[in-house]
């Protein structure tokens, strides 16, 4: 569905809850998406940062995963559908490649 038709959609007389939940635009998601991506930018990016912000974001991410506990790193994997088990293996693989995670940071950028 395109954002127009979205968007008439909404604004239609006819809009009924069914309708709203076709939105494109899930801000609880971006806000999510942008919890994982500050973490992973001060764990891994080049920016200077506290080291107590890089130590946190990397306790955050590699520590202990609990799916149930709100805002916790799996918790957030787990409602943008990616799995927490997998991500931390490949957030581990970019440890020993600095180049490639400066690479793929940008895409968070």
């Amino acid at each position: 569905m395109s954002n127009t038709s979205a968007a008439g959609n909404f604004f239609s007389s006819n809009s009924s809850d069914s309708q709203l939940s076709l939105s494109p635009v899930k801000p609880e998601r971006n806000l999510l998406a942008a919890v994982l991506a500050r973490a992973i930018c001060d764990a891994f990016g080049s920016a200077q940062c506290d080291r107590h912000e890089v130590r946190s974001a990397r306790q955050w991410l590699f520590g202990q995963l609990t799916p149930k506990l709100p805002f916790s790193f799996a918790w957030v994997a787990i409602h943008l559908d990616l799995d927490p088990v997998s991500l931390q293996e490949t957030l581990r693989n970019y440890e020993g490649n600095p180049a490639m995670i400066e690479e793929r940071l940008n895409f968070l950028r």
